[in-house]
């Protein structure tokens, strides 16, 4: 079975990270979960961008989330990413998200990044 991305949308990071709380109590490997802000509030302070650049490269997002979720960003809204290997992961990641009232919830393919070649 393909992996699959369950992609819940917050209306803020504290919400997002109370589910991503609850998804590792309830036993969810952290490695398999992902948060990030779309939209920040106020300006990024130009010392960050740096390390907002290097978050871009995660494998747990697919695409750009900021064009992805267009339509629902206003301010501060934030996504959590959850890796699914099998339907019951799935459904069990959508309920735990539906408990945090998330703006939306997508089911997307994963396609995992091939692995590095080991250096010689």
């Amino acid at each position: 079975m393909a992996t699959r991305l369950v992609i819940g949308l917050f209306h803020s990071s504290g919400i997002a990270e109370d589910a991503v709380h609850r998804l590792i109590t309830e036993g969810v490997a952290p490695p398999d979960i992902a948060h990030r802000v779309l939209k920040e509030v106020g300006p990024i302070p130009p010392t960050l961008q740096p390390e907002l650049a290097a978050l871009e490269v995660d494998p747990l997002v697919i695409g750009n989330a900021r064009e992805s979720f267009a339509r629902f960003i206003r301010n501060g809204e934030t996504a959590v990413f959850v890796r699914a290997l099998s339907d019951e992961q799935v459904e069990f990641a959508s309920d735990i998200l539906k408990l945090y009232l998330p703006i939306t919830i997508e089911v997307a393919p994963l396609t995992e990044r091939p692995e590095a070649p080991s250096p010689r």
